[in-house]
């Protein structure tokens, strides 16, 4: 029998953690598939459940001068960009309702990059319950949305009864189901850092678009100088231990214009970094083969980017 709590503010979920070592569910989607048990038993989840799911301080979309903040129970289907849930999320369109305006604004400003990843994550309905905080402490390599956050240069905002930490996320995310959250913490938020990129690509390939693993990802964003690249990340998904991001081949962007992006300087550069294995889903060359060529696919759209705006 597993214990369950269903805690009315943060604070008192922040004492359960401390004192209970409650486990967080948000929507559930991975943590009930992590810990499932065969044969029709109870899930074999390590103490009790605290289900934070309607916590208002968890449900939050904040922007501001400095950073997009979107709180770890927002449910994927609202960053999908799904018409009905973001309706209902931002408030009534007449704007009556409390910060209705603000969340608007907030919503808005979602890189297309991230919706796109959050619309590939699963079904309809999963999307409905599933959260980022789930697939990022999750800390799947392939992960859609922990790839884009990486794209995106995010920070991970965690807190507990000893105070809040913000954390890069490729810091927080250590391995394979493996990060730095402390037992006594839980993921309250994530934060982009803003200006928010002026292009974003993002492609998953799995065996259908949604509702199943990916087999390889890519997550890109630019942000623009004078027409020219001032910034680049890469972020690539289920080919190694974590999401792989390598500062040194984004460099190779940085500073170049239409017509002067180098596909297979980037590819030759990347090409060690790529470490997949073989499993049930795909094998090992052929992610390393379709994640260097996304690159072209990706350089593709960032060139007719850089055309309409230089």
């Amino acid at each position: 029998m597993v214990d369950v709590y269903r805690p009315g503010s943060l604070a008192e979920a922040l004492e359960l953690r401390a004192e209970q070592s409650a486990v967080p569910f948000g929507g559930g989607t991975d943590l009930m598939v992590r810990y499932r048990a065969k044969n029709g038993l109870p899930p074999t989840v390590p103490g009790p459940v605290m289900f934070v799911d309607t916590l208002d301080e968890l449900r939050t979309l904040r922007l501001d001068e400095d950073f997009l903040e979107i709180g770890a129970s927002v449910p994927l289907a609202i960053l999908a960009d799904d018409p009905g849930e973001r309706k209902a999320f931002a408030g009534a369109a007449d704007g009556a309702s409390d910060g209705a305006a603000e969340r608007r604004a907030a919503l808005e400003a979602i890189p297309p990059m991230l919706q796109a990843a959050a619309w590939d994550l699963g079904a309809p309905a999963l999307r409905q319950r599933a959260t980022m905080a789930g697939n990022v402490a999750n800390a799947s390599p392939a992960g859609d949305t922990v790839a884009a956050l990486f794209a995106l240069d995010a920070s991970v905002c965690v807190a507990s009864v000893r105070g809040e930490r913000l954390l890069p996320i490729g810091e927080f995310i250590v391995g394979p189901g493996r990060t730095l959250l402390a037992e006594d913490e839980i993921i309250t938020a994530f934060r982009l850092p803003r200006p928010l990129p002026d292009w974003g690509y993002w492609r998953k390939v799995g065996t259908r678009r949604a509702n199943a693993l990916t087999k390889v990802s890519l997550a890109a964003a630019a942000w623009l100088d004078g027409g020219r690249v001032g910034k680049a990340i890469l972020a690539f998904g289920a080919v190694g231990p974590t999401v792989v991001r390598v500062p040194a081949v984004d460099a190779l962007l940085a500073g170049r214009g239409a017509g002067s992006l180098d596909a297979a300087a980037l590819r030759a550069a990347v090409d060690p970094h790529i470490t997949p294995i073989d499993d049930q889903r795909s094998t090992a060359r052929y992610r390393k083969t379709v994640a260097l060529n996304l690159i072209d696919e990706a350089l593709r759209g960032l060139e007719t980017h850089l055309k309409e705006n230089s």
